[in-house]
């Protein structure tokens, strides 16, 4: 980044206003961008209250993390039929929906024509440039604040209209810039959309190999091995399995030893949300007589969801106990732990746990039950490994597209708040 944008970005940051930029109701901006003005007076959107659809369009429903999508993709049981949708707004691609109750607040772009609830507000876009750049600009940190600053001034479980949200400031650049910044920030979409799809590729094939790899009834072996395979249960390939230890919220402290717990345990990989870590104190895991988890380890979920998804623990420089919803195993041998953490995450391991654990009524599986999984496995240790570097080299592919991806939302987020803010300004 340039020395002058970084000084830029300062000033604003210090509230100080540097040459070409000027203070608005909506924030410093540059000094050439389109007067600020009302949303409602802006001309760029009109309150869209379509009611005139027959009933024959598919309900959406508004979501914080997949934007809108038809409510059969939340809830596949509902029956459309039984609900009264005569008061139902009618939705366009390309219009935007907004829900603003006072516990809820977003704006969303939508891909659908269908039906929303009453309770939305939908605006619908007067000039097509406004639906590439408007997408990403209600999503700025910036025009968030002033969003959530509008629903928290009502009174609780009052609705927002179309009255109070048009009274929110809008600030924009000249059309040639918003038509350049929307081709930077499409150009984003593009790559993330490119990769996610990439990943899932990626996840399918790796699925194809552990469906051929770990199951000898598929008759699919890896050049130059033959032989038989076995099938132990997990008991007999341990030296132990134990479960975690009791923690309650008092005997927690702000520094200590790690507590791991069920949300930690991700399928095949440790998720360590440190943002969120617990801890217990050197005094409490000798009182307590607790178990340290040790690399090496295997840490297996009694509680969904799913039941019985498992990691291996690795180059953990702390201390660490688990909590009792989660069991420690310990196997005889590295190589048959990293044999067994790549079975954990196939189709075949959680059918197993689903059974053991009684079926979908049960909400936890025990550590009894834990210890009569039958794991299919190659005779000859060579093959074992042979196994485990094809699917680990597979996750190891994944995590690093999964980076990547991270990478280029955080660009894509950072480039939204610098191009959107008029910090930085593109070449036309």
């Amino acid at each position: 980044m340039k020395v002058e944008i970084k000084e830029r970005i300062e000033q604003v940051r210090r509230g100080e206003i540097s040459n070409q930029y000027r203070r608005t109701r909506a924030g410093i901006m540059p000094e050439d961008w389109i007067k600020t003005e009302p949303l409602k007076a802006a001309n760029l959107f009109r309150n869209h209250t379509n009611k005139k659809h027959g009933g024959a369009f598919e309900v959406l429903s508004v979501t914080q993390d997949r934007g809108i999508i038809p409510r059969t993709e939340v809830d596949i049981d509902i029956k459309y039929a039984e609900e009264n949708i005569s008061g139902y707004k009618k939705v366009d691609d390309g219009d935007f929906v907004i829900s603003l109750r006072s516990f809820q607040g977003g704006i969303e772009y939508s891909e659908y024509e269908g039906l929303v609830s009453p309770a939305y507000t939908v605006l619908k876009p007067i000039r097509s440039i406004v639906n590439d750049y408007y997408k990403a600009y209600f999503k700025t940190e910036d025009f968030i604040s002033r969003l959530n600053a509008t629903v928290y001034g009502i009174r609780d479980g009052k609705q927002v209209g179309y009255e109070d949200f048009g009274e929110l400031v809008l600030h924009y650049p000249p059309t040639d810039e918003q038509e350049k910044i929307a081709e930077i920030l499409t150009h984003c979409d593009t790559v993330i959309e490119l990769k996610k799809q990439f990943i899932e590729e990626k996840r399918r094939q790796k699925k194809y190999l552990m469906q051929n790899l770990l199951n000898p009834d598929k008759g699919v072996r890896l050049p130059g091995f033959e032989g038989k395979w076995l099938k132990k249960t997990l008991r007999t390939l341990c030296t132990e399995i134990i479960d975690g230890d009791w923690i309650e919220s008092k005997d927690q402290s702000d520094s200590g030893i790690r507590l791991i717990q069920t949300g930690n345990i991700g399928i095949g990989s440790f998720l360590d949300k440190f943002e969120r870590a617990k801890y217990i104190s050197e005094d409490t895991f000798a009182r307590l007589h607790c178990t340290e988890v040790l690399n090496g380890d295997i840490l297996i979920s009694r509680l969904p969801d799913p039941i019985g998804r498992a990691c291996i623990i690795s180059s953990r420089k702390e201390r660490a106990i688990t909590a009792v919803d989660c069991s420690i195993v310990r196997l005889k041998a590295k190589l048959v732990a990293e044999y067994f953490i790549q079975y954990a995450c196939s189709d075949a391991y959680f059918k197993q746990i689903a059974v053991l654990s009684g079926g979908s009524t049960r909400t936890r599986i025990s550590r009894k039950e834990i210890e009569k999984l039958k794991i299919s496995l190659p005779g000859d240790i060579k093959e074992q490994i042979a196994i485990s570097t094809i699917l680990s080299t597979a996750d190891r592919e994944i995590d690093l597209l999964e980076q990547e991806l991270t990478q280029w939302q955080a660009k894509k987020k950072s480039l939204m708040q610098l191009l959107l803010t008029g910090l930085v300004r593109v070449k036309i």
